[in-house]
């Protein structure tokens, strides 16, 4: 199955791409693409807790979303995919 995944910034600029395809496994979770990016893209755990940021922190920053609903990062091993899926990986927006 394949599955689209977009990334917002600096993200996006970490990698050096804004929207990859990826073929998965049948039954892949959400868990199993963050893997896979991470094995693809060497930056890419660093880039998930805001490398690229004046401050990058200990923890993943990005809001993670399959077909623009929100999925919780602990959820992610337990969130199936299916072909065609598209996976937003975003920072969260804040403002006032």
């Amino acid at each position: 199955m394949k599955v689209t995944v977009k990334m917002g910034a600096p993200l996006s600029q970490v990698i050096g791409e804004k929207k990859v395809i990826l073929s998965m496994p049948d039954g892949a979770t959400l868990a199993d693409v963050l893997g896979e990016l991470g094995a693809h893209y060497p930056d890419f755990e660093e880039g998930l807790k805001g490398k690229g940021l004046r401050k990058p922190f200990d923890r993943i920053l990005y809001s993670l979303f399959v077909n623009a609903r929100p999925v919780a990062l602990e959820q992610a091993g337990e969130t199936a995919l299916a072909d065609g899926d598209r996976i937003s990986l975003f920072l969260p927006v804040a403002g006032g």
